[in-house]
C-alpha cells in the first residue's frame, strides 16, 4: 500500500487477486471536519495487470465514480447578554473604561430530525419530529462595530488586554470603525475575550449614549451569527465643587465674627468691616417671601375691618333716616298782610 504525502493518491500491488480485492473493499473516505462542505467527491480507479514477463498483458478500462456529501446540520449561534445599561461619566473617564460585554453569553444549536420509535409504517399519520440540541464548536471572527459616528481617536477608543489575547493565540485589528477579532478557538474563549473589550470616553461632556454591535462568525463567515447591539448612556452628575463652596461658606455665615472695635478718626472708613458675609441666595428668597406673607396677612386685617365699619356705617344712617320728618306732602301758607 502506497499513498502521496498529499493523501490524494492510493496504490495497491500484489500478486494475489483476491486478497487485492478485499483491500479495495477496505478503501474509505475521510472528512474530519465538523461541518463538511456538501458536494461531490470525485474518484477515479486504474488498474494493472502484469503478467511473468513485467509487461501488461491484460487490459481493464479505467471505473469513475463520486462520494456525495449531503448538507449538514447547519449550527445556529446566538449572542445574549445585557444590551443596554448606563454608567456614571466617571467610569468612562476612568483608565479602566467600562466593559461593553459583561455577561456576553455565546451557544450555537442545531435541530435534527428524530425518526419516530417503532415501525413507522405501521402508522403512517407519524411524522418524524425536529429536537435541537447545544453543541459546541470553534469560531474564528468576532466584529465590534461602532454604531453611528466613528470614534474619535482624540476622545475616546476600545480597548482590550493584549497579554491574554497573545496567551490565547487570538490576534486583533482596530480602526475608527471598531474592533476585529481573529483565530480558531472554542466559543468559551471568545466569551473570555470579548468580556476584556471596554470603551473609554475622556471627554463625556457632550456624550449621552454609545451603541455598538457584535458579530461573530466561524469557517470564514459561512456561518454567522445574530446581531447583538449594546447601548450605554452617560449619566452626568453636579459638579461637586459648587457644593464644596456651599458648605465651606455656611459656617462664616452662622457663626458670627466678633472684632475690636478702636477709634480709627482720621481713616477712611468706606469698608469698615472687610469680613462682612454676603447673604446666601436661599436667605434672600425667605425673607421675601415671610416679608410679602407678613403684608398679606395685614392688608387681610385692614381690609376686614374697613368692611366692618361700612357696615355699622349703613346702620346708624338707616335709623336717623326712620327720625325724619316726611314733609313732602306739608303745605304752609302765611298771610303776609298778617
Amino acid at each position: 500500500i502506497h499513498m502521496n504525502p498529499s493523501q490524494s493518491t492510493l496504490t495497491l500491488e500484489g500478486d494475489d487477486l483476491d486478497r487485492v480485492d478485499k483491500a479495495m473493499q477496505h478503501i474509505s473516505y475521510l472528512n474530519s471536519r465538523q461541518f463538511p462542505t456538501p458536494g461531490i467527491r470525485r474518484l477515479k480507479i486504474t488498474s494493472v495487470v502484469k503478467c511473468f514477463n513485467e509487461e501488461d498483458c491484460v487490459s481493464i478500462p479505467s471505473v469513475e465514480g463520486y462520494v456525495m456529501v449531503l448538507q449538514p446540520e447547519e449550527p445556529k449561534i446566538s449572542l445574549s447578554g445585557i444590551n443596554h445599561f448606563a454608567r456614571s461619566a466617571s467610569e468612562f473617564e476612568s483608565s479602566e473604561g467600562v466593559s461593553l460585554f459583561p455577561e456576553l453569553r455565546i451557544i450555537s444549536t442545531i435541530t435534527r430530525e428524530v425518526e419516530p420509535e417503532g415501525d413507522g409504517d405501521e402508522d403512517p399519520t407519524v411524522q418524524e419530529s425536529l429536537v435541537s440540541e447545544e453543541i459546541m464548536h470553534n469560531l474564528d471572527t468576532c466584529e465590534v462595530t461602532v454604531l453611528g459616528e466613528e470614534l474619535n481617536q482624540e476622545q475616546e477608543s476600545l480597548e482590550i488586554d493584549m497579554t491574554r489575547l497573545q496567551q490565547k493565540g487570538i490576534e486583533m485589528s482596530s480602526s475608527n470603525l471598531g474592533m476585529v477579532i481573529t483565530g480558531v478557538d472554542t466559543m468559551a474563549s471568545y466569551e473570555e475575550v470579548l468580556h476584556l473589550i471596554r470603551y473609554r470616553n475622556w471627554h463625556t461632556v457632550s456624550l449621552f449614549d454609545r451603541k455598538f454591535k457584535l458579530v461573530c462568525s466561524e469557517l470564514n463567515g459561512r456561518y454567522v451569527s445574530n446581531e447583538f447591539k449594546v447601548e450605554v448612556n452617560v449619566i452626568h452628575t453636579a459638579n461637586p465643587v459648587e457644593h464644596a463652596n456651599h458648605i465651606a461658606a455656611q459656617p462664616q455665615f452662622v457663626h458670627p465674627v466678633h472684632h475690636t472695635f478702636v477709634d480709627l478718626s482720621g481713616h477712611n472708613l468706606a469698608n469698615p468691616h472687610p469680613f462682612s458675609v454676603v447673604p446666601s441666595t436661599a436667605t434672600v428668597v425667605i425673607v421675601v417671601c415671610v416679608s410679602f406673607l407678613v403684608f398679606m396677612i395685614i392688608l387681610g386685617v385692614f381690609r376686614i375691618r374697613a368692611a366692618h365699619q361700612r357696615t355699622m356705617r349703613d346702620q346708624d344712617t338707616g335709623k336717623e333716616n326712620e327720625m325724619d320728618w316726611d314733609d313732602s306732602a306739608l303745605t304752609i301758607t302765611v298771610n303776609p298782610m298778617e
